[in-house]
């Protein structure tokens, strides 16, 4: 059988679980069904390390019942009786768990149609295709130089069903497609290693430029040969999208995230409609981006997809909802329930995501406004600073404190960049360089979950090697 025709059987299947479910008294209930198909191919060493192939169809129920108690149960067992055996799983479960204060499921509404989410091209390439592709992209890497090696690197191309229906009146599905790759790539030169580097490419197409991917990378690792110490100082950087899309989007999503805020731990709970951050910054979420590596037209709970202003010029305009945060705050869902959301959580490396886990609040497409100067251009201004590539390190949950490890960082002197740093940190607080930005490029780059251009920002502690 086809992964099409599996899905109609699974969707007629978990139709007739809700309503099964919707009959008993005092019941609500939801399920969100998955299914896909995903090509994968790995890169280890300047060769090809796995090749796989996956198939995957599954279904998560979640049933209220009286006093607010909530079951959650999944299976990927998809005949009817393992879908209604797991509709009854969550039932029971709800039955003997404590109350859930402020639990919803969203109401009915309708959903509008997202453009460039499916590229049917995905579902036919096979895997010496997906194979054609990483080698491609290793040659592009270790031709553009020798000394590069390509050390990692992953080829991904999925094909995605979505489905959710509750007892409410939601009933919708949409299928999706998605490719990304990444090189990761380090380099060697008379004894000298240097700190390794990665470039990446996410499309909801089947329109990858492995020879793009590689070349880029072998740049940046050409570019931090001969290293040199720096002394500390406090002074300009200027993080480039990838090293502004990790730790500074980490602590935007943790004070942005309304569940945090009604736990307390949001720095900006109370700052709605207040200054946060500099009136150069501009974020929203998109979920209706056209061809947005994580649009939708509804979120993981069912919620029409939107987009939301959250910092508006500086001004703090809206948090992240689900149905739940939205009905305790008495607020409007900004449709953020995310069944896979981005970010490292042991929780989902070990129960998965999709149909396995139960909906938590995360971005689609985590906008930064852009500016209008190219990097080059921010770069130009600056007497003396610092332009960051990539760092290492978590930043403090809550708090905003970041001490993070330099990976690749050049200095820069007089409006141009100088030479490649060994070694050194910054540190500090992510929300006082939120209010310290001076700089924002027109130039913007997709990662998985955010899109994100350059900033420059003022006032940071470098800490020299």
């Amino acid at each position: 059988m086809t992964l099409e025709t599996n899905w109609e059987s699974l969707s007629d299947n978990v139709h007739k679980a809700i309503s099964a479910l919707g009959k008993k008294s005092g019941v609500q209930a939801e399920a969100f069904f998955a299914g896909g198909q995903t090509t994968e191919v790995s890169i280890r060493n300047s060769e090809i390390l796995t090749q796989k192939r996956v198939d995957d169809l599954g279904v998560g129920f979640r049933v209220i019942i009286k006093g607010n108690r909530v079951g959650f149960a999944c299976t990927n067992i998809t005949s009817s009786k393992g879908v209604l055996k797991a509709a009854e799983r969550a039932f029971n479960i709800a039955k003997v768990s404590s109350e859930a204060p402020h639990f919803a499921l969203p109401a009915a509404g309708k959903p509008s149609k997202t453009r460039g989410l499916f590229d049917s091209r995905i579902a036919d390439i096979d895997m010496e295709e997906a194979v054609d592709v990483g080698r491609r992209g290793i040659r592009a890497a270790e031709d553009f130089d020798s000394r590069v090696i390509a050390k990692d690197g992953r080829i991904h191309f999925a094909l995605e069903f979505v489905g959710i229906l509750n007892t409410l009146g939601i009933d919708f599905e949409e299928r999706r497609t998605r490719s990304f790759i990444y090189i990761g790539g380090g380099g060697e030169q008379n004894g000298e290693v240097t700190s390794s580097c990665y470039e990446a490419m996410f499309s909801r197409t089947a329109n990858l430029d492995p020879e793009l991917v590689g070349e880029n990378v072998a740049r940046k690792v050409v570019r931090l040969f001969n290293p040199r110490s720096m002394r500390s100082f406090e002074g300009t950087v200027i993080f480039q999208s990838e090293a502004a899309s990790y730790q500074i989007v980490d602590v935007l999503l943790g004070a942005l995230k309304a569940d945090n805020v009604i736990a307390g731990s949001s720095m900006w709970a109370k700052q709605t409609g207040n200054p946060v951050a500099s009136d150069r910054l501009t974020v929203r979420d998109d979920a209706l981006l056209e061809d947005g590596f994580s649009s939708r037209s509804f979120d993981d709970e069912g919620c029409p997809s939107r987009d939301t202003v959250l910092i508006e010029n500086g001004t703090l305009r809206s948090f992240l909802h689900d149905a739940t945060s939205a009905n305790a705050l008495d607020l409007e869902n900004t449709g953020n329930a995310s069944r896979s959301p981005g970010g490292f959580d042991m929780v989902q490396t070990i129960i998965g995501s999709g149909y396995r886990a139960k909906p938590e609040i995360y971005a689609s497409n985590l906008v930064i406004e852009p500016g209008k100067a190219s990097t080059e251009e921010l770069v130009a201004e600056v007497d003396k600073g610092l332009l960051v590539g990539s760092m290492a390190g978590f930043p403090q949950a809550g708090s905003g404190m970041v001490s993070a490890q330099l990976s690749q960082a050049f200095v820069i002197e007089e409006g141009a960049v100088r030479y490649p740093v060994s070694g050194g940190m910054l540190s500090g607080v992510a929300f006082d360089w939120l209010k310290n930005i001076s700089g924002i490029s027109k130039e913007s780059k997709t990662f998985q979950n955010v899109v994100v251009p350059s900033l420059r920002i003022e006032k940071l502690k470098v800490v020299g090697s």
